[in-house]
């Protein structure tokens, strides 16, 4: 009998949690946002993570090339840290404010990236568009 492991992210504390949702079957909610969002003609991949802390973390659900197999692992992994360190920061800033919607902008692509309490919405597109 043959076991699969589930790639993890080893956390600064030492902790390490799943890169991949527990459940397979994500909310309809989730997958109806993320056909919508797919369906722009500039957008290159959608991905929905678990906030750290919450079902150990990890990708819900996504689409995309941009976001297949080792690739939306990384994105993942980083994302996740981006958001908990833009998030902490503004906390820091302003004790009664919350990061609601972030805006990044490479060479390459734009992440528009909006987290909530359980989840990460992470829309990645062509900016040059």
């Amino acid at each position: 009998m043959s076991t699969s492991q589930t790639p993890t992210i080893n956390l600064p504390n030492g902790v390490d949690h799943p890169l991949t949702s527990p459940d397979p079957s994500p909310p309809q909610e989730i997958e109806a946002t993320i056909a919508r969002l797919s369906a722009y003609r500039h957008v290159k991949g959608v991905m929905v993570l678990f906030r750290r802390g919450v079902d150990g973390g990890g990708i819900v659900q996504s689409t995309g090339t941009v976001f297949e197999g080792e690739n939306g692992q990384r994105y993942a992994r980083e994302l996740e840290g981006v958001v908990e360190g833009v998030t902490k920061a503004v906390g820091e800033c302003d004790s009664g404010d919350q990061l609601r919607f972030m805006r990044i902008r490479t060479k390459r692509h734009e992440l528009i990236i909006t987290p909530d309490e359980k989840y990460v919405l992470v829309v990645l597109q062509d900016p040059g568009q």
